[in-house]
């Protein structure tokens, strides 16, 4: 297998062969655990990983030694950088999100999680996995997704992250185990359904994961353009290449690890244009997110402007891959509707309509929405609930957010 990214080689075939490859390491170490016997300590098993930030064999002593091994050898086996990794880079792209992290935040919502909700097939798997549906009022299981993509962003691109024994590179082995249990259960179903190989490819594989990653990466870096963030050329490789340090610790193969912002976007369109497509899962994953957004961003003054924001960072990525992303997450633009949202806000929050220039409209209208944004998630999470959602006090400076 060819080892080196060429978008020349991306295509429509050997997109279809990635998605029936996931990541053998994790979904090894899973089957192990299983199949020698100690599926009944799963929860025990994921306990500990979640509750420990560094892992030795003293870690896992609690399970037992043959359990403890297990584990131990896989977090030993992928603790460690590529050789290809540049420190320095890395400190430059970290560098852009203490910079720019509210406006990264605000993306993840609006731009990134919609844009792999376009994709029908990947989509499935969160769906049946229940992680991200809402039940009546209870926006709790939406909330726990959602807050471990932000709590993993944090971590791999805070200062440190993605050095040898990182906060980031443990988030990511423990997010490689997650993803491999949901694989195996979903293929070992006791309800009587399987998955349907053939039509959705295997759970979370490899395309899947690169478009995920894209959505990180290039995706993120379109938007802040968008946002009338200029970052340099430099800036932008270095946020590049953190996020390709990421993509290869989580198991995804290099020939799928672009370099630049023009490959990755090119790699991004490509995978939209091969998995984009109207599906319920979408629509259904879109609307939690939006009401989720909703639910933590105190009043109702905001409360259309996330489906409008969503509308408006999916309209590059529609024009590079030909399909209407919007339409394949249930988003209706109304042009009218529209209008009005954007005079009743520029008046609240911007001043006097006719000095105003709608083209930057989501530029001036996104400064006090992703800090009221980020405001709520840190005070949903870290205010009585069991979980809390930690940013280290240098970034929570840089970004103007106070301790509760």
């Amino acid at each position: 297998m060819n080892q080196t990214f060429d978008i020349s080689n991306i295509n429509e075939s050997m997109l279809e062969q990635c998605r029936l490859r996931t990541d053998p390491i994790a979904d090894q170490t899973i089957a192990k655990v299983i199949d020698d016997g100690f599926e009944r300590q799963m929860n025990q098993v994921f306990l500990t990983i979640v509750q420990n930030d560094q892992f030795d064999r003293d870690t896992f002593l609690p399970l037992g030694a043959e359990l403890g091994n297990i584990l131990f050898e896989y977090f030993e086996s992928t603790c460690h950088l590529p050789e290809w990794a540049d420190p320095e880079l890395v400190l430059k792209g970290e560098e852009v999100f203490a910079n720019y992290g509210p406006e990264v935040f605000m993306l993840l919502n609006v731009s990134s999680l919609p844009l792999c909700y376009t994709c029908a097939k990947g989509a499935q798997v969160l769906y049946d996995t229940g992680r991200l549906l809402t039940h009546k009022e209870n926006v709790d299981p939406l909330a726990r997704r959602l807050m471990e993509t932000a709590q993993m962003v944090v971590n791999v691109m805070s200062p440190g992250g993605l050095v040898q024994g990182g906060q980031g590179i443990v988030t990511i082995q423990k997010v490689r185990l997650i993803h491999a249990s949901i694989r195996y259960y979903l293929k070992n179903r006791r309800d009587g359904q399987t998955w349907d190989t053939s039509t959705f490819g295997e759970p979370i594989n490899q395309e899947d994961l690169t478009g995920t990653l894209m959505s990180f990466g290039p995706v993120i870096l379109s938007g802040l353009k968008q946002l009338d963030v200029k970052l340099t050329p430099d800036q932008t490789n270095a946020y590049m290449h953190s996020w390709k340090v990421v993509g290869y610790l989580m198991g995804i193969e290099e020939q799928l690890l672009p370099d630049t912002f023009e490959d990755g976007f090119a790699l991004a369109a490509k995978i939209l244009q091969h998995q984009a497509t109207p599906s319920e899962a979408g629509e259904a994953l879109t609307s939690s997110c939006i009401q989720f957004v909703n639910h933590i961003v105190p009043g109702d003054a905001f409360d259309e402007l996330p489906g409008f924001m969503m509308h408006t960072f999916l309209q590059e990525y529609s024009d590079a891959s030909s399909v209407d992303l919007a339409k394949c997450i249930g988003l209706i633009h109304d042009a009218g509707a529209a209008e009005n949202l954007i005079l009743k806000l520029t008046k609240l929050f911007i001043g006097t309509f006719s000095f105003f220039e709608r083209d930057h409209f989501i530029n001036q209208i996104s400064k006090p929405f992703n800090k009221m944004l980020l405001e709520g998630i840190i005070k949903f999470y870290n205010d009585g609930q069991r979980t809390h959602f930690p940013i280290p006090p240098s970034l929570k400076k840089n970004w103007g957010i106070k301790d509760n």
